[in-house]
């Protein structure tokens, strides 16, 4: 068996140039080649940092994919699929499906936003353009390590003390690598996890630097912007129940998109950088992912032409993985007020015996096809839950509401009676219109509700409901890590089996 090396190590060494590391190397020893002086430096840096994040161990399937497989809308077939493990809840401390995937590639991009910061203080340039390109990483790596927090560590409500489901066994959140001396004491003396709290308060000091930093600054299609952080901000204060902060910094991301015509939905919904974006990764038909990309695994090609006859059908079955299916229950939500143009998500895949979800459609090849990062409809709806949640501005919450509600049904929302229901609409509502952007699973976590799967394909009935008793509602500390680090070693997710030395 391959000897893995600490993660540190390993993302030093591949981005020194070296793709298959087999022994233990303090990082002190690889030579830094990758310095940087001037502006033109540290873009080609920052372009590093995008592709990381862009992998499909990242933002091009992994985070997507998780959410749906965990969540309440998805079962992936049972047999040799992708992301099958994190679908039945079957991950444990010794095999942990794609857990060690994750933490190195995002390590990796952490490793990269550490190097850039630690040099772009000493590099020649234009002011503005300096203080772009910090503030770009600066975002990067507090939406890395929230990302992190989501995938190997409980919920704010777990894990925070002032939660309401508190308990010291979730209070632990990742190692924190700040900077470039950090990467390279790690090998001498590896980081342990910090508390949830710590990692917590590290990400908002790097999304309020980095919105400090970009305000007033353009930003390129595809680059992270000053609306963007500021809706990554109001994301964060949502999960940690900081409802003033949350509308503080979800009003500024509101500048700039506007939600599309309910006539235009069905044709203009998955084009790159419509009025809705705010945020977008990028791929192109000579840069994509190919079979990895997150079209590829949850569905097959189909006809998307509106109005056609056979719009929503397979237009060639074998191309695409499909080994995602769109349960009864995403049907049923989708479904559930007529003329709800999010209908149009449905389509065939497997030749008609399951449902498909076209969120992404390619462009030009299956494969070919934008991320979305941050959407105008997702920081309506934080808005909206926010206020609901402050509970001083009910008419306002349900205003943020109606933005997205009417815009998808062509009806005026009308808001029930009483604060629980306007929250529970609002939840729904986030199920609709983020489905397959990775927010459900982690908005049903995040707030501890319980829920309901379809028990087809991977989802056994022991694990159709789900009430966070499950150890696999979080990834397990991966066992590479384990053996590289025994300074994690006491640390593993509660539910998994402890380390007890390695293989």
């Amino acid at each position: 068996m391959k000897n893995k090396i600490l993660i540190f190590t390993l993302v030093m060494a591949l981005f020194a140039g070296c793709d298959d590391v087999l022994d233990k190397e303090p990082l002190t020893s690889i030579p830094d080649l990758d310095m940087f002086t001037d502006t033109e430096g540290a873009q080609q840096a920052l372009n590093g940092i995008y592709n990381e994040i862009s992998h499909e161990d990242y933002y091009g399937r992994l985070m997507y994919a998780f959410e749906g497989s965990k969540g309440p809308d998805f079962y992936v077939e049972d047999t040799g699929n992708r992301f099958q493990e994190e679908n039945g809840y079957r991950e444990s401390s010794t095999l942990d499906a794609y857990a060690d995937a994750a933490w190195e590639k995002i390590y990796s991009s952490i490793f990269l936003c550490n190097k850039m910061l630690s040099n772009i203080d000493n590099a020649e340039g234009e002011a503005n353009e300096l203080k772009r390109l910090k503030g770009e990483a600066l975002a990067l790596r507090g939406l890395a390590y929230f990302d992190l927090m989501r995938l190997f560590a409980y919920p704010p409500t777990f894990s925070i003390a002032s939660g309401d489901n508190y308990h010291d066994m979730y209070k632990w959140g990742v190692p924190l690598l700040l900077s470039q001396e950090d990467n390279s004491a790690a090998s001498i003396d590896p980081p342990a996890r910090e508390e949830a709290i710590d990692c917590y308060v590290q990400i908002l000091s790097d999304l309020n630097e980095a919105a400090q930093l970009l305000n007033g600054i353009s930003a390129s299609d595809g680059t992270i912007s000053y609306q963007a952080v500021n809706a990554l901000l109001a994301r964060t204060y949502l999960y940690m129940g900081q409802w003033d902060n949350a509308i503080a910094t979800g009003e500024k991301a509101l500048g700039g998109t506007s939600m599309l015509a309910y006539d235009s939905y069905t044709s203009s919904y998955y084009s790159a950088y419509n009025s809705e974006s705010i945020w977008e990764l990028q791929y192109s038909l000579a840069d994509n992912l190919g079979s990895n990309s997150l079209n590829h695994l949850t569905r097959n090609p189909t006809i998307d032409i509106p109005g056609d006859p056979n719009d929503g059908k397979i237009a060639d079955d074998k191309i695409g993985y499909a080994g995602y299916g769109g349960n009864v229950y995403l049907r049923e939500v989708l479904n559930e007020v007529d003329g709800d143009v999010r209908q149009y998500l449905i389509c065939d895949n497997e030749l008609g015996d399951d449902t498909g979800i076209r969120k992404y459609i390619g462009d030009g090849n299956h494969s070919v096809h934008n991320i979305y990062m941050v959407r105008l409809p997702e920081v309506y709806l934080t808005l909206a839950e926010a206020y609901a949640e402050q509970g001083t501005n009910m008419a306002k919450a349900a205003e943020y509401m109606n933005h997205v509600y009417e815009a998808r049904t062509n009806i005026e929302y009308t808001a029930p009676a009483t604060t629980d229901l306007l929250i529970a609409d609002i939840l729904k509502e986030r199920r609709k219109e983020l489905v397959l952007e990775g927010h459900t699973f982690w908005d049903h976590f995040r707030r501890a509700i319980p829920f309901q799967r379809e028990a087809e394909g991977n989802v056994s009935n022991d694990v159709a409901y789900i009430d966070y008793t499950q150890p696999q509602v979080v990834y397990p500390i991966p066992m590479n890590e384990m053996e590289a680090n025994p300074n994690i070693r006491d640390q593993q997710n509660p539910g998994y089996a402890p380390y007890t030395g390695g293989q």
